[in-house]
């Protein structure tokens, strides 16, 4: 008796292929606008943090305490007045 050899897997058909490349793309599309995003988020805090370090230095606290600070009034708006009533 000989030995039975295992039947071999049918070759993917065209539509299987298209899903699988298409997956594929959509997997490395993604990949790429997180890592994007992640740069993007390292930049600003790389940036902010550069920025924030050389502030001391540039002003002198009496400076800082002469500016004044704007307060913003609240007014509603037209929709919200007219619910209101």
């Amino acid at each position: 008796m000989g030995f039975m050899k295992r039947p071999k897997a049918p070759k993917p058909t065209a539509q299987e292929l298209a899903v699988d490349q298409r997956q594929s793309r959509m997997i490395d599309e993604e990949i790429a606008e997180g890592e994007k995003r992640l740069k993007a988020v390292a930049r600003g805090k790389l940036g902010a943090t550069s920025l924030l370090a050389g502030t001391g230095k540039t002003k002198a606290p009496a400076a800082i305490a002469k500016t004044p600070v704007k307060k913003k009034s609240y007014t509603p708006s037209s929709s919200m007045k007219a619910r209101d009533r």
